[in-house]
């Protein structure tokens, strides 16, 4: 377990960085932003995202916000030895996303040895908070570590 006083926001950046995989190239899900502790993710909106009444379609909002949270835990473990499995996730939708673009910014709010707990904050386009997310996850040992 990674003590926050220890870890630098570039070393943050670069664990959370080591999770992105081809699945947030296709959906546009980039890392924007973060530090120990914390992420911001942007996902851009595009029409193959959008459900049938041409909205950004809630379970986008909920990869955005999960990926998020487990992005801000993997920023404070051992990326080599750890890794974070959602356990538990909640999402509120407070309006519609306006704008070209969703972000998202997780934190992680404790870290206990098995389960930690974490929230992120969805805003759109035009900087307004439309979401809220909470989550639990559980910091696994790798078979590699």
């Amino acid at each position: 377990m990674s003590d926050a006083a220890e870890v630098t926001d570039e070393l943050a950046l670069e664990r959370a960085r080591s999770m992105v995989s081809i699945s947030y190239e296709y959906l546009g899900l980039k890392i924007t932003d973060g530090g120990a502790g914390w992420i911001e993710q942007t996902l851009t909106i595009r029409d193959e995202l959008l459900n049938g009444d041409g909205i950004l379609h809630g379970g986008m909002w909920a990869v955005v916000a999960d990926s998020s949270m487990g992005g801000a835990i993997r920023t404070m473990i051992d990326v080599d030895r750890e890794r974070a499995v959602t356990a538990q996730l909640d999402i509120r939708w407070l309006r519609q996303a306006r704008g070209d673009f969703l972000r998202s910014v997780g934190h992680l709010v404790r870290r206990g040895r098995t389960l930690s707990h974490c929230t992120a904050e969805l805003f759109d386009g035009r900087g307004e908070l439309v979401g809220a997310a909470s989550g639990t996850f559980m910091v696994v040992t790798t078979d590699s570590g």
